[in-house]
């Protein structure tokens, strides 16, 4: 096999994955939601500092700053979903939001819980926000808005599997901050 060609499914791979890997970890494991979802965003984590660590672009030029932006925008993303909650309230899909809630909370202990969405959102970004916006930024150098208004969409429509539409709205939403922030 010539380079190129495993250059290109590596490239369908780290692309396709999340199409796989999402109705898988909400609808199949949903009842080990929170150890699935760890699992395959370590891996696609993995997957992108293995083969597309380069295409990574570390925002800030210290760990204290970019821990600074990290807090900033969770504060911002809190509040966010905070509102989230109570527009989902009032137009009478607060069901929809519970329904992650109680997939995530059936998962164990709380600190077990809150350390498990720490390695999920520090792999997400390292894949999503990481890896794919800088491939995104490789195939479109041009554009300065492409990889993340790329990533941010691909990051929706994958959530589409979860059958949630407040999900994708969130996730929408999270892909927008976390894109503006890194």
């Amino acid at each position: 096999m010539k380079k190129n060609e495993k250059t290109g499914i590596y490239d369908l791979i780290f692309l396709g994955l999340p199409i796989l890997l999402w109705p898988i970890v909400f609808l199949v494991f949903k009842n080990s939601f929170v150890y699935a979802m760890a699992g395959a965003t370590a891996f696609l984590a993995l997957l992108s500092l293995w083969k597309y660590r380069k295409l990574i672009k570390w925002k800030g030029t210290s760990p204290a700053k970019m821990a600074a932006s990290a807090v900033i925008g969770a504060v911002f993303l809190y509040l966010v979903f905070y509102g989230g909650f109570y527009l989902a309230s009032s137009i009478g899909m607060l069901s929809y939001v519970k329904l992650v809630y109680a997939m995530i909370y059936a998962q164990g202990s709380k600190f077990g819980i809150f350390l498990l969405l720490a390695i999920i959102g520090i792999c997400e970004e390292i894949y999503w926000r990481g890896a794919l916006q800088g491939y995104m930024r490789k195939k479109f150098p041009r554009t300065k808005w492409a990889p993340w208004v790329i990533a941010t969409a691909y990051y929706s429509l994958v959530h589409l599997s979860t059958l949630n539409p407040i999900l994708v709205l969130a996730a929408f939403f999270v892909g927008i901050t976390a894109s503006l922030i890194s």
